[in-house]
């Protein structure tokens, strides 16, 4: 097992589509906080309240800046995860390189298990870079406003921090599943990256429309991915979150589940799409793709 780990880690680190999908993820995260401190100068210029600016620069800033971190994770994060995972369980198939690791290792769920272990111990340390790459880009904003004091730093906030991470990767963990899932049943990584992004579009309108429906419909979106992801991301974002939570009128319409409903119903859809993914794969027949 440690063998196929090793293989899989090797691959998944040097493979190019990987490390471009990690410059343009952490990129990006500079780039917003970089955008959003333009913004607020603007903000300031053009006279609007003035708790606007103070409000849009505190996110800024690395005493309130991790909500803020965790939100654009929980965004950024889903998308850059879903292309990784898709594509790299996916692409097995149309390369046919799945063949001559099932020759290799006759026990297959093995080598799926390799695979997916590997990739989801490389999106978290992703994940975790991320957050590192906007902590210090909030760390040098903090310091040239002049506001940089970590007395803020103790035992609480660490262990919110380490909550609100948690609570990201339950958040996404299920979408990474349906991802692998897809891309072992449709055998490409298209069918892992573009129908793991159509299911995460189309379940929120259709959740939000059953929601505004009232009656027995409005009992279902809890149960669904897109409610509760939405519930552990926008609780991660503090403010913020609920800000973009309450942003319109679907998001105003109903009541969201408790975190703790969230959590159980993501991990059960998450632990759902594995079970499936490898029961997919240890009856599938593994013919040549030309």
């Amino acid at each position: 097992m440690s063998a196929l780990i090793a293989i899989e880690f090797t691959k998944i680190v040097r493979r190019r589509l990987n490390q471009i999908v990690l410059a343009v993820f952490c990129g990006l995260l500079v780039v917003v906080y970089v955008l959003l401190w333009l913004a607020s100068d603007v903000v300031i210029e053009v006279g609007a309240a003035p708790d606007v600016a103070t409000r849009l620069r505190s996110t800024l800033y690395l005493q309130e800046t991790v909500p803020f971190a965790m939100l654009m994770l929980y965004s950024f994060g889903f998308v850059s995860g879903v292309v990784v995972i898709g594509s790299n369980v996916g692409s097995e198939y149309g390369w046919n390189t799945i063949r001559m690791l099932i020759a290799a290792e006759p026990r297959r769920e093995r080598v799926l298990l390799a695979k997916l272990v590997t990739l989801w111990v490389v999106v978290v340390l992703a994940l975790l870079l991320g957050l590192a790459v906007m902590l210090t880009t909030s760390a040098l904003i903090t310091l040239a406003a002049g506001q940089f004091n970590l007395s803020f730093v103790d035992a609480a906030y660490v262990r919110d921090s380490t909550y609100s991470f948690l609570r990201l990767l339950v958040a996404t963990a299920p979408y990474f599943a349906l991802a692998a899932l897809l891309g072992v049943v449709g055998k490409s990584a298209t069918a892992g990256i573009a129908i793991s992004f159509g299911v995460a579009f189309l379940e929120g309108i259709v959740g939000s429309l059953m929601s505004l429906a009232g009656g027995w419909l409005a009992e279902i979106p809890p149960y669904m991915l897109d409610t509760n992801a939405d519930t552990l991301g926008l609780a991660n974002g503090g403010q913020i979150g609920a800000m973009f939570g309450n942003s319109s009128a679907i998001g105003q319409a109903f009541n969201r589940p408790s975190l703790w409903h969230a959590a159980i119903v993501l991990a059960c859809w998450a632990a759902a799409f594995m079970v499936a993914s490898f029961w997919a794969f240890r009856r599938q027949d593994l013919e040549y793709q030309g």
